[in-house]
């Protein structure tokens, strides 16, 4: 007698009947797990079966192993399975079918004993439903399988339930958060964030930054639960924070959670529980500081819950409840509908039966199939050895349209080659098992493997390529999963003989899935228009824009562009897909940065839009084309092709408040569509064709409501910046506004007009008129207004005007910038005449002011003050100031003694300035960068260890009196350093002033 074998021996692997063999028990493994996780879907997320769907796949060994003694209950709703809710009441043990005439019964055994259901539709219930309260129920339903000696199939009446408590618990004190988290399990910490990331995908959950997000169905609607983390990736620790449900929203007190399904919130608290089980204890808070385990926290958690419950909590917020899911969502569940197809995202699912000697008793095997792929079906089953029944399949109900798995894709086009492909499906496992940790390795492990394997049948290489990136895809890695679609389409472009219409629904597939991205519908574009015709790729493209459309929230703005030249290169007419697809772009995002041409095209489907859905005038108060470039004309031409477009439409009253149901909404509604538009099209030339006009209505609605506008408000522009920094202010705007007569507030206190960096980007235009205003005026004078810093420490840095000739010739000769600089030059003059000790920063304020228009040879119109600062003798300035930087309180540990300083005589000073050689001069020049284009203000110390010291000690002692304090000999040193760079400052001025005459 021989010995079992736990694998097959290597030499026996290659003989046929072996591997038909191993092909075999693979297909009914993964029946078996197709019909369980069915099974286990329909019942986590509470979704309709028709009854007949049970009755026909009962003869299966493996559908009954999942469906025997689960719990079932009527779906009380319409006949064909929606807007339903499982009839608990009625619910029983499935146990088995009662044949009668013309079909066949549920038998059920319920609390109350056993029964038939002849219901339509049912429903396998969620257990926290058999007992939404936590009464006991559920415990009763446990004990009602033993009787009946059954075990399930499916965990359901033995799955960890957590009943959803009625109040939530009291806000922590201090708490600054809103959304409600729920922190009975904060601190748990695990040793590897790469098993706790595992530990988290196992409940369909993925973490992003420090954050895992879980999503969980119920009725066909889609539910968030969300866990704050502190994860820095896959080789360091991990710690668990809170959690809380999206659809809280920090609502607290009694019936905060009533808008989380019980079904949702019973599942996501067995998510955490579970992965608190998992956390290692000997990380995180000290032992005894937290709760046991799972299910201890969660029992602590409904206690706090009801303690506020007791103390009078106020009730939360009511809120609108989420509609029931429709069809279209409760087929995208998993669940199915009875009747026939309703549309095109529908088709028929069928029970197709398959005879083996395997199965006794005339037992079948029962595969769900929809009726467009039962013949690709019986071709794997014949290649398997399987025998379908004889007729067709039966219909079961509705499902929505999904792609075929990979043997029906092939046996669909080449049935002949079923037994190759079954030969395929070991290395498409063995990618399903790498991608989850290492997708880019399973894709090239499987490509490679690929090649081999259809060399002798090349026409398989693109079905399980295109398999394989679905199941990269599913993993996680759209982007490992790209190189293997195109792999695809390359070997798909070898064979030839391309099936457009399948290659259409495959495309439309994989950019829902992510793979195909907008570079890869292009290139399929391409390839249409290269095969066939350029009217059928665009006809094709635009079927995949509206697919997307109606799938994706966010959509591309190359959708826009890429068929804004339509059919023969006319604009898209204003049909029913296009304007179907305008109305989704629109509200997609697709048009945020359109052009003005791309709009124009769309111009016809905008129209009619606009028509047939009020809010789309709403939306548009939000779009503004985007400039063809940044340029000033680029953006001009934006603006005025906006306008004329919506003045075409009769738009433009509405986009600017006249749709509004009070003057004050209309005027709070025109003046944020004004900003808008004006940072939009920040920087561009007046005039603007249309936009004086528009802006007069806005000006009327404002001053009827009583509202002001801030003056600046969204005409500064990096384009109108210059030289000088970073932003400037469109002044031609401000005066046209003015013009216009909109309201305008006073400017704040310290608001820049930055009216030399307009001067540089577009001359004096609308100066003279800006400076009539005397808030304007003000703030333009403190902008021509440089500084100086009075301080010994510092050298001088230049006017803002300085390095900009051109603009400071503007400036001299505009009359009102001109008198304004001029009573700027006024104060200084007076402050040096006046001396003392601020007579030398008063020098060096008015060089400052004369020296722009010096270099720039328009110091003409401030010829007298000019004259006065080269004129001022330094050796007068040096003893003046000298003499006021005594301090004059007693020296040398407060004894009244004679300080030097105040002694020093105007030949002192000039004795000093005539002893210092010119190498000095020269030292100090360097550092000072007399030269206009190149200086700077730098700090510089004047204690006695010092370069400057050395420097200027020797001749400070030979020609002034002693000075006996060191503080007055530091202040020495300042003043003469001062007076050497106004020495210099005039020499250099005088170059200039010479030049230039």
């Amino acid at each position: 007698m021989g010995r079992e074998l736990k694998k097959v021996p290597p030499a026996l692997k290659a003989e046929p009947v072996v591997r038909e063999l191993t092909a075999l028990a693979e297909w009914i493994g993964d029946h078996a797990v197709e019909a369980r996780t069915s099974v286990e879907r329909w019942m986590t997320q509470c979704l309709p079966v028709p009854a007949a769907l049970i009755r026909q796949v009962w003869p299966d060994p493996y559908w009954q192993r999942a469906l025997r003694y689960a719990v079932i209950a009527p779906y009380d709703g319409p006949d064909d399975g929606t807007a339903g809710e499982p009839d608990v009441r009625r619910a029983g043990v499935l146990t088995g079918l009662a044949p009668r005439p013309g079909g066949s019964g549920l038998v059920v055994t319920g609390l109350d004993g056993e029964h038939e259901l002849d219901d339509a539709v049912v429903v396998v219930p969620h257990p926290v439903l058999l007992d939404p309260r936590g009464t006991g129920l559920l415990e009763r339903w446990r004990k009602l399988l033993d009787p009946l000696g059954g075990e399930q199939g499916i965990e359901q009446l033995h799955r960890a339930v957590y009943v959803r408590p009625d109040c939530s618990p009291a806000p922590a004190p201090g708490a600054r958060s809103t959304r409600g988290g729920i922190r009975v399990f904060h601190g748990a910490s695990y040793e590897s964030g790469a098993r706790f990331e595992r530990s988290v995908a196992r409940f369909g959950g993925r973490i992003s930054g420090e954050r895992a997000g879980f999503t969980f169905g119920h009725q066909g609607l889609w539910h968030g639960m969300v866990a704050d983390l502190r994860y820095q990736g896959p080789v360091a620790p991990v710690s668990l924070h809170d959690f809380w449900f999206g659809d809280v929203r920090g609502r607290q007190g009694p019936g905060a959670y009533d808008v989380v399904p019980r079904t949702v919130w019973s599942e996501g608290i067995r998510a955490i529980t579970a992965l608190y089980d998992e956390r290692d204890a000997s990380q995180g808070p000290a032992f005894g500081t937290m709760p046991a385990d799972g299910a201890c926290g969660y029992q602590s958690f409904l206690v706090a819950c009801a303690e506020y419950a007791a103390a009078g909590a106020p009730d939360a917020d009511p809120v609108e409840p989420r509609r029931p899911a429709d069809a279209r969502r409760l087929l995208g569940a998993g669940a199915v509908l009875a009747g026939d197809p309703a549309g095109p995202d529908e088709e028929l699912l069928t029970a197709r039966r398959y005879g083996s000697p395997l199965l006794a008793d005339g037992g079948h095997f029962v595969r769900l199939v929809v009726a467009r792929a039962v013949g690709a079906q019986d071709a794997v089953a014949r290649a398997l050895g399987l025998e379908p029944d004889a007729g067709e399949a039966t219909p079961v109900g509705r499902t929505s349209v999904r792609p075929q798995d990979f043997l029906s894709r092939v046996c669909r086009v080449h049935p002949e080659l079923a037994r190759q492909a079954m030969g395929l499906l070991a290395p498409l496992r063995t990618c399903a098992k790498t991608a989850d940790t290492k997708p880019g390795r399973a894709a090239n492990q499987l490509s490679t493997s690929l090649k081999k394997l259809t060399a002798p049948h090349p026409e398989l290489l693109p079905f399980a390529l295109d398999e394989g990136a679905r199941i990269v895809a599913a993993a996680g890695s759209v982007a490992m999963a790209r190189p293997l679609y195109t792999e695809a389409r390359a070997a798909e472009k070898r064979l030839g003989g391309i099936d457009e219409s399948a290659l259409w629904e495959l495309v439309s597939e994989f950019r829902a899935l992510g793979v195909v991205d907008e570079k890869l519908l292009g290139q399929y574009r391409d390839d249409v228009a290269a095969r066939s015709s350029a009217a059928e790729a665009y006809e094709s493209y635009r079927r995949l824009v509206l697919e997307s459309c109606r799938r994706e929230s966010r959509i591309p703005s190359s959708f826009a562009v890429e068929l804004a030249e339509g059919i023969g290169g006319g604009p898209p007419a204003a049909d029913d897909t296009n304007t179907e697809i305008f109305h989704l772009l629109l509200r997609g995002g697709a048009l945020a940065t359109a052009t003005a041409p791309v709009w124009e095209a769309w111009a016809a489907p905008l129209e009619r839009d606009l028509a047939e859905h009020p809010d789309t005038a709403e939306h548009l108060r939000t779009h503004l084309p985007e400039p063809q470039g940044s340029s000033a004309v680029a953006k001009t031409a934006a603006a005025e092709a906006w306008l004329a477009l919506m003045a075409r439409l009769g738009r433009l009253d509405r986009l600017t408040g006249g749709a509004e149901p009070d003057p004050a909404a209309s005027a709070k509604a025109a003046n944020a569509w004004l900003t808008l538009f004006l940072r939009q099209y920040a920087g561009l030339r007046q005039p603007v064709a249309g936009l004086e006009p528009v802006l007069t209505a806005i000006a009327a609605r404002m001053r009827e409501a009583g509202e002001t506008r801030d003056p600046l408000l969204g005409l500064e522009s990096r384009s109108l910046g210059g030289d000088f920094w970073g932003v400037g202010v469109d002044l031609e705007l401000l005066v046209l506004m003015r013009r216009v007569g909109i309201p305008l507030a006073e400017p704040a206190d310290g608001q820049r007009v930055f009216a030399l960096q307009w001067i540089q980007r577009r001359g004096t235009a609308g100066v003279e008129s800006v400076l009539g205003d005397p808030a304007f005026r003000e703030t333009i004078r403190t902008e021509l207004t440089g500084a100086v810093r009075g301080s010994h420490g510092y050298t001088v840095t230049r006017h803002g005007l300085t390095p900009f000739p051109k603009v400071t010739k503007r400036v001299a000769a505009l009359e009102p910038l001109r008198e304004l600089m001029t009573g700027i030059l006024d104060e200084r003059a007076r402050r040096v005449r006046e001396g003392g000790t601020g007579g030398l920063f008063a020098l060096q304020d008015l060089l400052l002011h004369i020296e722009p228009f010096v270099v720039a040879g328009a110091a003409k119109h401030f010829d007298a003050h000019v004259q006065e600062a080269l004129a001022a003798d330094p050796a007068a300035l040096l003893a003046d100031t000298l003499r006021a930087h005594c301090p004059g309180h007693g020296h040398d540990g407060g004894r009244t003694g004679r300080c030097g300083l105040r002694e020093v005589t105007l030949d002192h000073a000039r004795k000093l300035l005539e002893s210092t050689d010119a190498a000095t001069r020269q030292r100090h020049a360097q550092v000072f960068a007399v030269e206009p284009a190149t200086r700077r203000s730098r700090y510089l110390a004047f204690d006695l260890p010092s370069e400057f010291a050395q420097d200027l000690l020797p001749g400070i002692g030979a020609a002034l009196p002693p000075i006996t304090d060191e503080g007055c000999r530091s202040q020495a040193l300042g003043v003469v350093q001062g007076v050497l760079w106004c020495e210099m400052w005039q020499a250099t001025l005088r170059r200039f002033v010479r030049v230039g005459g």
